[in-house]
């Protein structure tokens, strides 16, 4: 491993050579991504109605998964030939059930840091001598934020926040290879990937700043307006309900303009995959050997 390999924009350079290059043979794996995610969208609608709605709900959702899963593992093995098993349906399986776990992981951390804030909060507003059930106002809510800003516990609650978005940032980046390594490495591995990204979390941070949060932001408005075109408000490509003047469409037709939002997403996805490919070359110890890869 050479320092020269190491370099921002001789990763970032291969990241974005390894994202065109998987552009047309994975094509049809992005197309029936967009039509789960339809399907997908199609039952989010028809869920809020409740009934077996929600069962079918879980049902395509698991479904949708697994076709992203599918459509990676096939942009893995594309860039990586010497990598894989024989089925590209058993390196999704693995894809999928490596997803499910660091899927699960960032839930429970996310289900504890909402606990915490939550009780903590509550903590802060008593301190701050403030009792939101004495006053019975519907806008106790802000009531309680101005109580906290007023007692400066806002900064303390504020100052927490930020770190907890940071370390789990942090956590992000140091898990950022396990998908492509589940594939190269022909196993379940997430956390064997941990140690490869320790000294570069910094380098890490900055490629995917640039060819990831910064396109995903600009790529968000882009699927926002085109969700707004057609009656829907949104927030960064999130559906939050239906315009204020009920002007909203029919469900298929918000299923459609789902799909061609995941189909604006592309690139965002084709760079994250390039660039996970560019850095496990890199950081990786132990390359899988092609000459044995399906002896």
């Amino acid at each position: 491993m050479s320092s020269t390999s190491l370099r921002t924009g001789s990763i970032a350079k291969e990241s974005l050579a390894n994202a065109q290059a998987v552009i047309l043979p994975t094509l049809p794996g992005l197309l029936l991504f967009a039509a789960a995610v339809a399907g997908q969208s199609w039952i989010n609608r028809l869920a809020t109605q409740g009934g077996q709605t929600v069962f079918y709900w879980m049902a395509m959702g698991t479904v949708t998964i697994f076709v992203g899963c599918f459509w990676s593992a096939t942009m893995y093995r594309h860039l990586l030939p010497e990598a894989g098993t024989r089925s590209v349906m058993a390196d999704a399986i693995r894809l999928f059930l490596a997803n499910t776990a660091v899927y699960g992981l960032f839930f429970i951390i996310g289900f504890l840091l909402t606990l915490f804030f939550s009780l903590f909060s509550g903590v802060l507003i008593a301190a701050s001598g403030y009792d939101p059930s004495e006053t019975g106002s519907p806008d106790e809510v802000w009531r309680s934020v101005e109580a906290l800003s007023d007692s400066g516990g806002a900064m303390v609650l504020y100052a927490l926040l930020i770190i907890a978005v940071c370390a789990l940032v942090w956590l992000g980046l140091r898990l950022f290879l396990f998908g492509v390594a589940s594939i190269a490495e022909r196993h379940l591995t997430i956390f064997r990937s941990w140690p490869w990204t320790a000294k570069h979390v910094a380098r890490i941070a900055l490629l995917w700043v640039s060819l990831q949060l910064v396109p995903w932001l600009i790529l968000s408005l882009v699927a926002s307006g085109v969700l707004h075109a057609g009656g829907f408000d949104t927030v960064f490509s999130f559906y939050v309900g239906p315009q204020p003047d009920g002007s909203a469409a029919s469900d298929l037709t918000f299923a459609l303009l789902s799909a061609i939002s995941t189909l604006l997403f592309a690139p965002f996805y084709w760079v994250g995959h390039g660039l996970a490919v560019a850095l496990y070359r890199r950081l990786a110890p132990n390359r899988v050997d092609a000459e044995t890869t399906f002896g």
